[in-house]
């Protein structure tokens, strides 16, 4: 057995103490060599090891590589990557020193050397650290002193990572020097990388063409490599789900976002921040809460944290609950993201942080409007929506500038369901409906004539419609909406956003020609499909309202604040009217509301729930966003 183990122990100690004859210490080296045999960079040792290989001969590069890899191991925010890269850059520069020009000779593809195993894993190492903390260039660094050493054996997939990192950072024009002059050459460039180690053999590189075609909205090409990968191995259900979703196929695109949530890591997981738009798509807002906040609670703040905080804040605010939505936003825009193993970057991560912002304070002062139809009367509404117009035109201000740096702005953002866009379709119609109205009618008249994606075709036909209605041209708005709704066929299990959006804008333009029968028929339809839109709409739905049980003080709170509301309360029931029920009651020392909607034909259009309180102030407000298909807490915290 004695003689098995110096077999192997004998040749490895060879292999690292050869040419270390020019050394200042060859014996410590060796001492160290001995040593590091029976620990892994990666163990709990690793770490007082290193010190004691430094002080052994500060000049080798064990003792610093030792420090750098179990710092990399456990490292899981910006600090950590950091602090990494120290050790790993003295080690490399150690290594550089004394062993490259010994690799040249010695390492041979397929059968690496002890050394060979180090160099890769300090070089991989500090690469992904400067990555990490959103350092490119120095990333570039290390991919370029790797492939000066002419190698015979690219251990660091020199065309791939280099092509990897471009598109990472591809809109950063002018600010590094690997990078081009625009936005398209810097997409060439990364694609020639790839189509090098294509030619040089490595077909991981078709893996990475189909992430930059699909950015392209090359779709022939895209489905020519997403085909080869299915076929070879080597796909990713994540990224697959990005080509369907730019293609408007949303139920596909929902399926294999789904089959990816559960690689839990210490990264962002992408299906956990795009999975609550698509569901947001489908009406589900409720869904979108509980597994964003599941997957919160699961991973706590590791990467990741900030952009399942803004898919929570998302989720809350299209089910009406704005004051969620608040505290998630506020935790996403005061949490230090990491964007690791992901094309997002922290400027894309601001971005979506502030759109969901903005939609924030435009929706609280809708709610102002919907809580108080006689809203300009009051003080503390005038109050409060002043500030908020104030808190709306800096935040509106800074995004616009902003956009205007932002080169990627027509074919990420205008372009609707691109594969690099973090903000959902309905975001995007909300940030650029104030810009310019005019502008934007001719750019989507011609975006739906160019655009191929046929899914996608119908989405730029809404956008014309209400940026006709915008500018004024309310009689041809009209007409395109009503073609879309009579023309168009979808999928309407993933669509109801887009359908609740539909009815809305030809509410309005009901609303506006005087024509009531076919206004209220709209906002029955929105309210079947998409009942969390119509308090911040500015229009009145018809509702027979049956209030029963206990009358008192607080309750009559309760009723005036719920009459007080921007709906058309009527005494009889009708076709296109929902028909509310509530009843109170007293329960010790709280009490307990119980409401219910239907429809006229007797479909349950919200099942029975109920709240619990104890002072009347601000549930008659809560109940009407309930009769709409808001959520909440079943207690209500009431003054």
């Amino acid at each position: 057995m004695k003689k098995y183990i110096l077999n192997i122990i004998l040749p490895f100690l060879v292999t690292l103490s050869v040419h270390t004859g020019f050394a200042q210490n060859a014996g410590a080296r060796y001492e160290i060599d001995a040593k590091r045999i029976s620990v892994s960079v990666t163990d709990k040792d690793a770490l007082p090891r290193s010190r004691e290989f430094i002080r052994l001969d500060s000049t080798y590069y064990v003792g610093y590589y030792f420090e750098g890899m179990y710092k990399h191991e456990r490292a899981a925010d910006y600090l950590g990557y950091r602090n990494c890269i120290l050790p790993l850059k003295r080690s490399l520069s150690l290594f550089e020193k004394d062993f490259v020009g010994n690799l040249k000779t010695s390492v041979t593809a397929g059968t690496p050397d002890a050394r060979f195993i180090d160099i890769q894993q300090i070089c991989t190492a500090l690469y992904d650290s400067y990555s990490n903390i959103e350092k490119p260039d120095s990333a570039i660094w290390v991919l370029e002193k790797v492939k000066s050493w002419e190698l015979p054996y690219d251990f660091m997939e020199y065309h791939i990572k280099s092509a990897w990192t471009i598109h990472r950072n591809r809109y950063y024009l002018g600010k590094y020097a690997f990078l081009k002059n625009t936005v398209e050459e810097n997409e060439q460039l990364a694609l020639n990388h790839l189509y090098q180690a294509l030619a040089e053999g490595n077909t991981t590189a078709n893996f990475y063409l189909a992430i930059i075609h699909n950015y392209l909205q090359n779709i022939d090409s895209t489905k020519y490599y997403y085909d080869y990968l299915m076929q070879n191995g080597g796909m990713s259900y994540n990224n697959y789900a990005h080509f369907k979703n730019t293609l408007g196929e949303f139920a596909l695109a929902t399926d294999n976002f789904e089959k990816e949530k559960f690689a839990f890591d210490k990264r962002l997981i992408e299906s956990y921040y795009f999975l609550p738009t698509l569901y947001i798509m489908s009406g589900n807002s409720l869904r979108a809460i509980t597994e964003t906040n599941d997957i919160i609670a699961k991973m706590g703040s590791t990467p990741g944290f900030g952009w399942y905080n803004i898919a929570l804040a998302r989720s809350y605010l299209y089910n009406g609950q704005l004051d969620s939505a608040q505290k998630a936003i506020d935790k996403a825009a005061q949490f230090k993201e990491l964007h690791l193993g992901t094309t997002l970057g922290q400027s894309q991560y601001d971005f979506a942080i502030n759109v969901v912002k903005l939609l924030v304070i435009e929706r609280k002062m809708q709610s102002i409007q919907f809580f108080n139809s006689g809203w300009w009367y009051s003080i503390k509404d005038l109050g409060a929506m002043t500030e908020l117009l104030g808190q709306k035109f800096l935040l509106r201000f800074a995004i616009v500038n902003e956009f205007a740096n932002n080169p990627e702005r027509q074919n990420v953002i205008y372009t609707l369901f691109s594969s690099e866009n973090v903000i959902g379709f309905d975001e995007i119609w909300n940030l650029i409906k104030d810009i310019s109205p005019e502008y934007f009618k001719t750019f989507y008249q011609q975006k739906m004539q160019q655009e191929k994606r046929e899914n996608v075709i119908r989405y730029m036909k809404l956008f014309y419609a209400d940026f006709l209605y915008l500018d004024g041209d309310k009689k041809e708005s009209r007409a395109e909406m009503e073609n879309i709704l009579y023309n168009t066929l979808l999928d309407t299990a993933h669509e109801k956003l887009f359908l609740g959006r539909l009815y809305e804008g030809l509410a309005k333009n009901y609303d506006n020609d005087g024509d009531d029968q076919k206004l209220n028929t709209m906002l029955f339809y929105l309210h079947h499909d998409y009942p969390q839109l119509i308090p911040y709409s500015g229009l009145k739905m018809k509702v027979k309202l049956t209030a029963a049980g206990l009358v008192d003080d607080q309750v009559n709170i309760v009723r005036s604040e719920l009459s007080d509301c921007n709906i058309a309360w009527v005494s009889e029931g009708g076709p296109y009217t929902l028909l509310a029920d509530i009843t109170f009651e007293k329960k010790k020392d709280k009490y307990e509301v119980i409401y219910s909607a239907r429809y006229n034909s007797g479909e349950i259009a919200i099942p029975s729930q109920h709240i619990l309180f104890k002072k009347g102030k601000g549930v008659g407000k809560e109940l009407a966003m309930r009769l709409f298909g808001s959520s909440g807490p079943v207690e209500m915290q009431t003054e």
